[in-house]
């Protein structure tokens, strides 16, 4: 297998069935599959947990987030790999993080994967909560 990637096709725009031939085989698959939503919750309550203490918020308060992630990856290793956004929201957030928004969107993700709920309709669901919450309350006169 060659370690460039040929990426011109006839003078066309290629896809991703013109190289996937190509590509290199992938080292982390066991991440493609979700965890269930309540194994989420307790990853996250436990690093919450793990990280309220004086060292880890005087380093959040100095922004040295990556101190803190490279503490915590390995023992969250399957919450990061799978949902960065979240891990680090966790991380940079500590005790600020919004535990209700959290359960809310848990609460959507669990709905959508027992087909409660389509993801159109989530996705619609909780974006209009975060417009109730961050846009309609700056929109008031004062």
């Amino acid at each position: 297998m060659s370690d460039k990637i040929n990426v011109s096709v006839n003078g066309q725009s290629p896809n991703l069935t013109d190289f996937q031939n190509q590509l290199p085989p992938r080292q982390h698959a066991e991440f493609d599959n979700h965890l269930d939503v309540e194994q989420i919750k307790l990853m996250i309550y436990q690093l919450l947990s793990e990280t309220n203490c004086n060292e880890d918020n005087r380093k959040r308060s100095k922004k040295q987030f990556a101190d803190l992630r490279a503490k915590y990856i390995k023992n969250y290793e399957p919450l990061m790999m799978r949902y960065p956004a979240l891990f680090n929201m966790a991380i940079e957030n500590g005790q600020d993080f919004d535990l209700i928004q959290f359960e809310q969107m848990m609460n959507m993700i669990s709905k959508v994967r027992q087909k409660q709920l389509s993801e159109e309709n989530a996705s619609q669901q909780f974006g209009e909560q975060m417009v109730n919450k961050f846009v309609k309350p700056n929109l008031q006169p004062k």
